[in-house]
């Protein structure tokens, strides 16, 4: 059976994309959640059957949670590690949050932003559940600039950009990367300065 997921914050929003699924498609919905402690506690206990196909759709902005678009990639981790592939419908849809969604860290197998048709979801939908990746065709171009940017930064500089980017503080960034304060701020310096960026809030801008 063919089972999904649904994972964002908008009660109305998810009702249109389930009456949309169950009308033009043989998928059924298996689960509704709001927040990433709603979905990890919907999820504590859930079985499925080998012959089943799940795949999860996830908003990145999600209630109830602290953080710039933490909730979202942590639910796809979630999701991940109970081996239950997630595409990601945001808003969000820039380059840089597809890279950093698709990422290993992160582990996405869909992009798909919420300004498309819904017939691009439930194509995404479909090829994921083929054990495919899918990212909407008009968002490559910008996957790509994304990458671009990113190749101008060194492996630790780029940690620390998908750190900001995952909204974690100065303070919090030196505690995951095992650094001092001083020696944030230095790598700070000369991300703002390859990317052209003015401080935090321009450097999320354009991530973002």
């Amino acid at each position: 059976m063919k089972k999904l997921i649904l994972v964002d914050d908008h009660k109305l929003l998810r009702k249109g994309i389930s009456a949309y699924i169950l009308e033009n498609s043989d998928w059924q919905i298996e689960l509704e959640a709001k927040s990433l402690e709603e979905l990890m506690s919907s999820l504590e206990n859930f079985t499925f059957s080998p012959e089943d196909s799940i795949v999860a759709v996830v908003d990145l902005q999600l209630s109830n949670k602290e953080g710039y678009l933490t909730a979202g990639f942590e639910a796809v981790k979630f999701l991940s590690k109970k081996n239950i592939p997630s595409i990601i419908f945001s808003s969000h849809d820039t380059g840089a949050c597809i890279e950093r969604a698709i990422s290993a860290d992160v582990g996405a197998k869909g992009y798909v932003s919420k300004v498309s048709d819904e017939e691009v979801l439930l194509k995404a939908i479909n090829t994921v559940a083929e054990g495919k990746s899918y990212i909407q065709p008009d968002l490559i171009s910008g996957l790509l600039a994304a990458r671009s940017l990113f190749s101008m930064l060194s492996k630790r500089e780029a940690q620390v950009t998908s750190l900001i980017q995952d909204g974690l503080s100065n303070e919090e960034i030196a505690e995951e990367m095992g650094i001092k304060l001083t020696t944030l701020e230095n790598y700070l310096s000369i991300i703002y300065d390859k990317t052209g960026c003015r401080d935090r809030n321009s450097l999320l801008a354009k991530l973002s």
